[in-house]
Formats: C-alpha cells, sequence, structure tokens
C-alpha cells in the first residue's frame, strides 16, 4: 500500500472536507502521447506508469489520448483498470520527424480537440483533477474555458517547455510562428495552473525564469521507474558474452546518438567484439547518415539498429548491456531511460547537459562527460569496459540508487501531495468567488 494514500486519497462526493482520510480522487491524465498506440515520448511513458499505480492504489483514472488517423471520434476503452479515451489526430506518425505534429497550426487544434473532448467526458465524470504536461500546451483551451466556479483543479507538469529546446538544440527557430505561438500557449497554460510540478531541478528554474514565476511555486517531483518490470537479470540469464553498449531513445544528433555510435566505433581497435544496439526510431534521414558511417567503416558486425521495441521487451536489452550510452546534448528532465538503465543495473554514460546530471552518480552508477565530446565518451565507455570490478560495483550501485531516489511509490507519493494541494488551492478559489457573486447580488 502506498505510505500516503490514506491521508491523500479523497473524494468529494462523500461529503469530507481537506483532510478527509476515507476518500478517492477522480483522476484525468491529458496526454497525447500513451502506450501501446501512440508509444513514442518520455510524456507518455510517464503518463503510462503514473495511471497505473494511482488505479492500483484505489483511484478513478482516465487517460485522454491520441489515436493515429484523422478519425476524431473518441474512442474509449479499458486498459488494466484505466479507461483510456483515444481521438484521432491527422496524419502517421505525426512528430517523428517534426512533421504536422510541430506545427502551430496543429497544436491550437489539437488543443480544441481536447477541450471538446473534456466537455463530453465531465458530463458524466466529475474529476477531481486534470493533469497536463506543458509540452504541446494540450491544457491550453480547457484552462481558458474554465469557469471560477468550477472546482475541478488543474496540474501541469514541466516535462520542457519549448523555449528550453531552443535555447539548449536551437530548435525551434526563435522567429517561427511554431515558437511564438507554441511559447504563449505554453505560458497561458502555465500561468493557469492550479499548481505546477517539474520533472528536474533545472526544468523548474528555466521555467520560473522565462514565465516570471515564483520558483517556491513550482514542486519538483523527479521521475520514477517501475521497478518490478525493470530489474537486474537473473543469474541464470547471464550477459551478452561480448562487450554491449546500448543507446536508448529517440535516434537524433541532440540525444547523442552519433556521438555514442564515433566512441563505439573508436574502441574496436580495443575491444574487437564490442557491439553497439541502437533502440529507436528517428528521423529517417539521419538514422540513414547513420547506417552510411557504419558501412563506410566495414563495422555492420558491429552496430545493430534495432528500431522500435515494445516496453515488455525493453529490459532485456537494459539487462544484458555492459554500460548504457546516451550522451545527449540536451535533456532537461531526468529521462526514463537513465532510470530505466539503472534500475536494471546498467551504468550510464551520460553527458552533463541538463537532467542526467540529477539521476546519474557520477563515479558511483556511471560516469559524467562534456556533450558532444567523443573523446571522453570513449574513455568513459572504455573505463567500464575494462574493468570489470568497477562495472561490478556500479551495477549494484545503480539499483540501490534507484529503489531509494527513483521509485514508484515515491513518485507517485510526490504527485498526490501536489495533486492534494491544487484540488484545496482550487477549492478555496472557487468558494471565494461564490461569495463574491452572492455578495454583489
Amino acid at each position: 500500500m502506498h505510505p500516503n494514500v490514506c491521508g491523500i486519497a479523497r473524494r468529494r462526493d462523500t461529503g469530507g472536507g481537506a483532510g478527509s482520510e476515507s476518500r478517492t480522487l477522480n483522476i484525468c491524465l491529458v496526454s497525447q502521447n500513451y502506450p501501446p498506440e501512440t508509444a513514442q515520448g518520455g510524456i507518455g511513458t510517464q503518463t503510462w506508469n503514473k495511471a497505473r499505480v494511482l488505479v492500483g492504489l484505489g483511484h478513478s483514472v482516465h487517460v485522454l489520448s491520441s489515436a493515429n488517423g484523422p478519425d476524431r471520434a473518441i474512442r474509449t476503452r479499458t486498459d488494466d483498470g484505466v479507461v483510456v479515451h483515444r481521438m484521432g489526430r491527422p496524419g502517421e506518425d505525426p512528430g517523428l520527424e517534426f512533421g504536422i505534429y510541430h506545427s502551430h497550426t496543429f497544436w491550437v487544434g489539437y488543443a480544441w480537440s481536447v477541450l471538446r473532448a473534456l466537455r463530453r467526458l465531465t458530463q458524466t465524470t466529475r474529476f477531481d483533477v486534470i493533469d497536463f504536461a506543458e509540452y504541446g500546451a494540450e491544457g491550453f483551451s480547457y484552462q481558458l474555458d474554465r469557469t471560477p466556479e468550477d472546482e475541478t483543479a488543474v496540474v501541469v507538469q514541466l516535462h520542457g517547455p519549448l523555449a528550453m529546446l531552443a535555447t539548449h538544440i536551437g530548435w525551434p527557430d526563435k522567429e517561427s510562428d511554431f515558437y511564438r505561438v507554441g511559447t504563449f500557449m505554453e505560458g497561458v497554460s502555465i500561468r493557469l495552473a492550479d499548481r505546477l510540478m517539474a520533472c528536474s531541478a533545472g526544468i523548474a528554474d528555466f521555467t520560473a525564469r522565462l514565465y516570471g514565476i515564483p520558483r517556491s511555486t513550482i514542486d519538483v517531483v523527479k521521475c520514477g521507474v517501475d521497478t518490478d518490470a525493470f530489474r537486474p537479470a537473473d543469474t541464470a540469464e547471464g550477459p551478452h558474452t561480448r562487450p554491449t553498449v546500448l543507446f536508448v531513445g529517440n535516434v537524433a544528433a541532440s540525444k547523442g546518438a552519433s556521438t555514442a555510435l564515433e566512441a563505439v566505433l573508436r574502441l574496436r581497435s580495443k575491444h574487437p567484439d564490442i557491439k553497439l544496439q541502437i533502440v529507436g526510431r528517428g528521423d529517417r534521414k539521419f538514422v540513414a547518415e547513420l547506417q552510411s558511417r557504419v558501412d563506410a567503416e566495414h563495422a555492420e558486425g558491429s552496430v545493430e539498429f534495432c528500431g522500435f521495441v515494445d516496453r515488455q521487451r525493453m529490459p532485456k536489452f537494459f539487462q544484458r548491456a555492459d554500460v548504457f550510452c546516451s550522451p545527449a546534448t540536451y535533456e532537461g528532465g531526468t529521462a526514463n531511460v537513465y532510470l530505466e538503465a539503472m534500475a536494471c543495473g546498467c551504468p550510464v554514460v551520460a553527458s552533463t547537459a541538463g537532467g542526467a546530471v540529477e539521476a546519474v552518480e557520477d563515479g558511483v552508477t556511471g560516469l559524467l562527460v562534456p556533450p558532444g565530446d567523443v573523446g571522453e565518451v570513449t574513455e568513459a565507455l572504455d573505463r567500464i569496459l575494462a574493468n570489470e570490478p568497477l562495472r561490478r560495483r556500479m551495477k549494484e550501485d545503480c539499483r540501490a540508487r534507484t529503489d531509494e531516489h527513483f521509485s514508484m511509490d515515491r513518485y507517485i507519493s510526490r504527485i498526490l501531495d501536489v495533486y492534494e494541494a491544487a484540488i484545496e488551492r482550487r477549492i478555496a478559489m472557487a468558494s471565494a468567488n461564490a461569495i463574491a457573486v452572492g455578495g454583489s447580488v
């Protein structure tokens, strides 16, 4: 049982006031990405994790997500106790190649679709709290449409606003309509939230500076990982017989895919049997460039492009790898892949750019290197691969750190604290408005 569930789980219709210990929550999580149909992205993964744990604690959880294809009719099904509502979006795999998903017209249109869907859902279900991500500004239209007497709280979770991407990786162009409209929409959603929570201190700091929000109003809630699904391999299974480096994520330059590849190519002279597994999808042109680089080095036997791997199969890749390498030039939050790797006892080589420094303990659970430095990544990988005692110690420390700091119990406990604060604030504001309106009649 979740440690705080008795004090936090509540349902307004039981008649208890703030602090009631007998009520559960009606929660709606809004995320365009949600496995398995629209599985790409860390926001979708965290939404999936939250939904299942919250349901397991007795809360009522709905998820409003998308489906590939243009059919806008809402499809509803129950998945492991979570009520999932999907509405269509135009195009196949939107966003995979920075297509229609990354346009201001799509953001505006999708936010309007979210509003219409929530209007329908709230006719039959009274939610205590609705949880949006800031990226994509999916809550923009709904939040603008809310009336002062509406008691449903809105929590916005900060995963890394558009301006943060533009600042750190140069995309999108700050002169583009997409950037101007997107940052405006995100800003409105952030300012109208009843409570904000960020998945890293770095994101909280950046957002507070960008929008002039008091830093004290943003709760830092670092992501959690399912330590039952992601765990070290049973001894009987054993590791790969050849040194294996693993990359998982969006196969893009900003995620460090090319840096990891170059480092492994350099290490072939010292580790002839080395193997790099690249798991994930990305821009076809960029992936083709990586493949061409492999072909030019005649390294086909050293590099495997695995494509998309579903959640059920993913732990095996971490368990069999000797080291996880994700030297991103930018990573706003404590990315899921760092936590999943450590939960499986896999040491991490990551860069000092962004959220990795809040997840990976340098020299203990992995090694941190300057972003984009192939030489440093090469040395870090070699240090771990060539030193079995170090690798063994790091494997043990990875799991211990995950259990202590990134368990789902800890994560959900903090989220429920934020939900409770948001609900109390919203009810107080609605009550004050009712009194003000009544007094003016």
